[in-house]
């Protein structure tokens, strides 16, 4: 499946970009309320975005302009379609921070980090605060340089999902870590965005404030 790719967008420097993980956890108090009962089911956050673009140039026959760029992929989505989006700090992974999870049918180690000699699938993911393995990377930019025990390998082949296949297990035990560039895979939380036309200038240009550009992350 082929995703349009939000262009780089001017983002209001006053409102920044929100991000935020979010889980799904249901959560319910025991019948005595002495104790606490959850369970996860969704183990791996998705993130959701919100910003502005203030004053942004453009109307919707110059097709160059950031104002039809931006309708243009909201058209593409026909409002809540997918479409890739690249934060503009958080796009790249490196193999200090990386990892990947046995995805492999029937693995006696499923999820596991590491090889085991028998597992070819492994998921890319990477580690955020720690040494755990705690978010999947599904969506590349360009391919990933793939090392194995810190050596680089080039026999795997890779998923449009980041699903990499080893030609040859990976040894047990043997570290698996990658570096390489991502998108986000996101859907607009709204069919229509709030767009004001505020004033045209002197050369004809118009001026817009488009507010409240929210969407979010999901798994593909």
């Amino acid at each position: 499946m082929t995703m349009p790719i939000m262009p780089t967008m001017p983002m209001s420097m006053a409102k920044g970009l929100h991000k935020s993980p979010t889980f799904n956890t249901v959560f319910q108090k025991t019948v005595a309320n002495r104790s606490n009962a959850s369970v996860s089911l969704q183990p791996y956050a998705t993130w959701d975005f919100e910003f502005d673009m203030d004053a942004i140039q453009g109307n919707e026959a110059t097709v160059s302009s950031v104002l039809a760029q931006f309708f243009g992929l909201f058209y593409a989505c026909q409002g809540r379609g997918l479409f890739l989006f690249t934060d503009p700090q958080d796009n790249t992974v490196s193999f200090t921070n990386s990892g990947m999870l046995d995805v492999t049918s029937g693995s006696s180690t499923p999820m596991g980090t590491v090889g085991n000699g028998v597992s070819t699938q492994f998921q890319l993911a990477r580690s955020i605060g720690g040494l755990v393995v705690n978010d999947i990377i599904q969506n590349l930019n360009g391919t990933p340089q793939i090392f194995v025990n810190g050596v680089q390998t080039h026999a795997f082949s890779i998923s449009s999902t980041g699903v990499v296949t080893f030609t040859a297990a990976p040894t047990n035990a043997y570290t698996l870590t990658w570096q390489g560039s991502f998108y986000y895979a996101c859907r607009f939380s709204d069919d229509t965005v709030d767009a004001v036309r505020i004033y045209t200038c002197n050369n004809g240009t118009d001026l817009w404030n488009v507010t409240s550009i929210k969407f979010a992350s999901e798994s593909v």
